[in-house]
């Protein structure tokens, strides 16, 4: 709900001007005017106006009253983040969802069930900006990461995702989606620039695609699928580029691993065969090395740690096929 707030900053770049942001620093005077791309709990992206950099700011180091007095509708939207959570919860019933008692695990089977089924819950993913900023993080060519991002949407499996009608350029239809990009930055915009038509064609077309969802709030991606690009080794670093930038993601992904791994606890102190322990007991490790591993993809992490891959491969292993 709360990224919700932030669509017009993040998904419709071309369709309207470029919203501006003043910012200084605390204890300096001088005062800079960017424009906005978008923000967080604690840090917000910018860039100087007609350049292509991406700069970020932690908020602590700011002055918050200056942004809050000259940036009215960007604060507007830091307080919204910044609203605990538990504030919108205590407005509703704790036994609201008649669904709840009905989902209380009896059986290993029963947790495998309903972690499929929270995994399968639609999720954002990135609007078209960040896209081309993970893409750069990442030191892969902006189609070939695009290409991978859709094929993102199709191990999803969300039947309200749509596949883009894009035409793929001849020489690159074989082309492994995640292969990264040549560390020289030189080549890299060579080969931008030497880009057939078709496939400047298909960039644009899958990044209209997804200001397109943004806009309409279509959720395209979920947890499933992000598991089970992280269980493939040749493609989990793009799945890590995307949560490293797709927070909210990330949250709703780790949330839904606490949630099973409570319920499972509880299944565990309540039931007496030893065979059935034994496997709540397993399942229950992967799900937290996964959570655990999950929750270190920040973007303030420089590394992919090498364990996510397994770690995702032992939760997919549990879910039923």
């Amino acid at each position: 709900m709360r990224l919700a707030l932030l669509l017009p900053a993040l998904c419709l770049p071309g369709l309207m001007s470029a919203e501006t942001v003043l910012l200084r620093k605390s204890g300096n005077p001088t005062v800079v005017t960017f424009e906005y791309i978008t923000q967080d709990e604690e840090t917000i992206m910018v860039k100087l106006p007609g350049r292509d950099g991406v700069l970020v700011y932690r908020w602590s180091e700011l002055d918050q009253d200056h942004a809050k007095t000259n940036n009215p509708r960007i604060w507007e939207e830091r307080t919204l983040l910044l609203r605990p959570p538990e504030a919108e919860a205590m407005k509703k019933p704790v036994d609201e969802d008649p669904f709840a008692a009905a989902a209380k695990p009896n059986s290993p089977q029963d947790l495998s069930k309903n972690l499929l089924s929270e995994l399968s819950e639609g999720l954002k993913g990135l609007s078209a900006t960040l896209v081309s900023v993970a893409a750069r993080e990442s030191n892969t060519d902006e189609l070939t990461f695009w290409r991978a991002y859709d094929e993102l949407r199709r191990l999803s499996n969300r039947t309200n995702a749509t596949e883009p009608e894009v035409a793929k350029a001849p020489e690159e239809a074989e082309e492994k989606a995640g292969k990264p990009a040549p560390k020289n930055a030189t080549k890299s915009k060579s080969a931008q620039s030497s880009r057939s038509a078709a496939q400047s064609a298909e960039l644009s077309a899958m990044a209209a695609k997804a200001r397109a969802d943004a806009e309409k709030n279509v959720r395209p991606f979920s947890g499933l699928g992000y598991l089970r690009m992280l269980a493939d080794s040749s493609k989990m670093r793009t799945a890590w580029a995307v949560l490293r930038r797709a927070s909210e993601d990330r949250r709703l992904i780790v949330a839904a691993l606490r949630r099973q791994d409570a319920a499972a606890a509880e299944l565990y102190e309540r039931i007496q065969d030893k065979t059935a322990k034994g496997e709540i007991a397993v399942f229950r490790r992967a799900m937290t090395n996964l959570a655990d591993g999950l929750e270190k993809v920040t973007r303030e992490s420089t590394a992919m740690e090498s364990s996510l891959s397994s770690d995702a491969q032992a939760v997919l292993a549990k879910l039923p096929r």
